[in-house]
């Protein structure tokens, strides 16, 4: 994205398809220089035309209010999903003993850092 120099967008939505335009997506960030918001739409037509939007300041937040309905997902959720799932990267074991009706049973948990745990046996 450009505007006042390149900059690394803050958050990227993806928009549902239209009858004209696939593989939609709309990246909001701030300019570093003037420190405006800048927001651009990538639209690719069933033709393969590319169709870029740019626009900054007022314009911008007008652009994603326009366009908060037909958001489906975006980057941040994302990431936050792969997190939340099942343990993910760096992974240490926990044992967990109890005892109900005399007999004693251990449970092996695989846990990683972001607070997921998962039961991987019980004997």
């Amino acid at each position: 994205m450009r505007h006042c120099c390149k900059f690394k967008p803050d958050e990227i939505y993806y928009l549902k398809e239209t009858n004209l335009y696939v593989d939609r997506k709309l990246s909001i960030g701030f300019c570093p220089i003037c420190e405006k918001p800048v927001a651009e739409l990538v639209e690719i037509s069933f033709t393969g035309e590319v169709k870029r939007v740019r626009v900054s300041g007022l314009k911008a937040n007008d652009l994603l209010f326009m366009l908060k309905n037909q958001v489906l997902y975006s980057m941040r959720e994302c990431n936050y999903l792969k997190f939340k799932s099942k343990p993910y990267g760096w992974r240490y074991g926990v044992n967990k003993s109890s005892k109900i009706k005399g007999k004693e049973y251990v449970r092996q948990y695989a846990k990683d850092f972001y607070g997921n745990k998962e039961l991987i046996k019980v004997f």
